[in-house]
């Protein structure tokens, strides 16, 4: 990925959707999501799965990414009820989110289309 700031993120599919890939998903937030997932050690991170605008878009199984985001989404429940009283509306709105692109990424996958994400900065 380009050397820039991602600031929002896009999901793009390739492929013709009967409805659009990004309605209803916190792009800023998202993207703050994706920063943060760098270098697990037992999946692929979310950056895995993003294309700087400008560079040469890689195509990805949606099942792929959305078993990511499931590991995830996972992962921040897991964390949630352990965590201080004032990070946990911060961790529920980045699960909502988080539950957006999962329902995005399953009816992309059920139409067996690739998707990336696009890192756009502002």
């Amino acid at each position: 990925m380009a050397n820039f700031r991602a600031e929002r993120l896009f999901i793009r599919v390739a492929g013709v959707l009967d409805f659009d890939p990004n309605a209803g998903i916190d792009a800023e937030e998202f993207a703050f999501i994706m920063v943060c997932d760098a270098d697990p050690y037992d999946r692929p991170s979310l950056q895995d799965y993003t294309v700087a605008a400008g560079d040469r878009p890689r195509w990805f199984r949606a099942a792929a990414g959305l078993a990511t985001i499931r590991a995830v989404i996972e992962e921040y429940q897991s964390t949630l009820s352990s965590a201080a009283p004032e990070q946990q509306a911060s961790m529920e709105h980045k699960i909502e989110v988080l539950r957006v692109v999962e329902d995005k990424l399953d009816s992309i996958d059920l139409k067996d289309y690739k998707f990336h994400f696009l890192a756009r900065d502002l």
